[in-house]
């Protein structure tokens, strides 16, 4: 195989491969982008809001002091109110979770105060995770969306690169032909009889 068709092999297959790129990688920036919209267009009619950081204790001041007075809206955030409200369901009923909480309020014998406290305590308990659940599962879905979109520009960039490479390769190849021509021109000339 001569050099010009491997030339024009190697540049057609990357051009493929260009165009697939960019094509996935435009849908992937798509897609990342419409998760991100998404997360937030569920989050902020919710109307959740981080307390001032004056309201915050010192503790809550440290992790989550950084989105103090804001809307819940994106993932990250999303992800802080979920820390924030993990340090206040550990007050309810001295760390034990819902499930916890809900057999003991259960278990047999038990005095009936007891089991209708413990049961205020599972009923607060099971609010506060479920809106736990509900807010990680909106930051898992903003990371999986964002890291569409960086991957999608990613390969956006890496198609690009790759048309302008397939582009030059093309011209290479033109260039390799016309060097074979000239060439088989010279040498004919060179092996033409003295009275042609």
């Amino acid at each position: 195989m001569n050099r010009k068709t491997w030339d024009r092999l190697v540049s057609t297959a990357a051009l493929v491969i260009a165009v697939v790129l960019v094509f996935a990688g435009g849908a992937a920036v798509y897609g990342g982008n419409f998760g991100r919209d998404n997360v937030t267009d569920r989050l902020a009619p919710e109307k959740v809001v981080f307390p001032p950081l004056e309201a915050m204790t010192p503790q809550e001041q440290t992790e989550v002091g950084g989105f103090a007075g804001e809307a819940v809206t994106t993932g990250p955030q999303a992800e802080a109110f979920a820390r924030y409200i993990q340090g206040h369901l550990a007050e309810v009923n001295e760390g034990q979770t819902y499930s916890e909480t809900s057999a003991a309020a259960r278990e047999e014998g038990l005095d009936p105060k007891v089991a209708a406290d413990l049961q205020i305590k599972a009923d607060t308990l099971f609010k506060g995770e479920t809106l736990r659940a509900i807010l990680l599962n909106a930051y898992g879905w903003w990371t999986v969306a964002t890291i569409a979109v960086w991957a999608g520009w990613g390969m956006v960039t890496a198609g690009i690169i790759l048309l302008v490479l397939s582009i030059l390769g093309f011209v290479h190849a033109r260039k390799a032909s016309e060097r074979v021509v000239v060439t088989e021109r010279t040498q004919d000339r060179d092996y033409a009889p003295a009275g042609v």
